[in-house]
């Protein structure tokens, strides 16, 4: 029998020093209570909490205590990577107890967070660092991987997100493309659900836990026909994947029944 790790991604949470206060019209920490809340309904026990990026809009430590906090209650290992709108310093200093930008192994999974930052830009370059750190993972082939990072490395079909991604996807794809071993990468920072290839290799991106923006646009379009979500992941010991979204106000159901 398959065992079965189960991974859930939240991202882009935009939280303010100030629990109370609002941003761009958006309750943000009331929001991610709702998305919280819901990804703890269905999914009680995940393996390991994946966090996108773009966690903390104002990058206060203040913010950060309040996102360590929800996670305190929450009895698993956390990875987090850093968004064009985050603080690595502070997250590393605040978020009590989460790998910032480092790896989680699971069986014969590796989880491995890239910082994709660019300090006072918008769109997101692989530090050599990192280049050299997912070239090593994925020469491993005694482990499936799955890598995180903040910027998406292929186009998502939206104009205004492309022109602020990743801006060195080729050398990502000839790495990828290079290994078996890649067996998805987990994506923020479109504030979308997305689903694409590099290569053989799938890319995933995750809704936003507050705004959404519209697939397709091609300037800055807010999409106010559907709620804040999360992703969850089943990573089967055989090496396959199963993912899929839920949004706020979806009817619940138990993604893994697990203690």
């Amino acid at each position: 029998m398959t065992d079965t790790r189960y991974i859930a991604h939240l991202t882009d949470s935009h939280l303010l020093a100030d629990p109370d206060a609002c941003l761009h019209g958006w309750a943000v920490a009331e929001a991610f209570k709702r998305v919280w809340a819901d990804m703890r309904a269905c999914l009680p026990a995940p393996d390991a909490l994946v966090l996108g990026g773009d966690l903390v809009d104002d990058r206060s430590p203040a913010g950060y205590r309040w996102l360590a906090d929800q996670l305190a209650a929450l009895d698993c290992p956390v990875l987090a990577v850093a968004g064009n709108h985050d603080d690595p310093h502070a997250m590393t200093q605040h978020l009590r107890g989460a790998h910032v930008h480092g790896a989680l192994y699971l069986g014969p999974w590796r989880l491995i967070g890239l910082n994709t930052q660019v300090p006072g830009a918008e769109h997101g370059q692989l530090r050599e660092h990192d280049r050299q750190r997912l070239d090593t993972a994925l020469k491993d082939s005694t482990r499936y991987t799955v890598a995180v990072m903040h910027h998406p490395p292929i186009a998502v079909g939206t104009a205004w997100i492309d022109a602020i991604g990743l801006a060195d996807r080729t050398v990502l794809a000839d790495q990828v493309a290079a290994s078996a071993s890649c067996r998805g990468i987990l994506a923020g920072h479109v504030h979308q659900a997305f689903t694409g290839r590099l290569g053989d290799c799938p890319i995933w991106t995750t809704p936003s836990t507050m705004r959404q923006f519209r697939p397709g646009a091609t300037t800055f379009t807010e999409d106010k026909a559907v709620a804040p979500g999360w992703r969850w992941l089943a990573l089967h010991d055989d090496g396959g994947v199963e993912t899929g979204l839920r949004r706020v106000g979806d009817p619940r159901r138990r993604i893994a029944l697990k203690a």
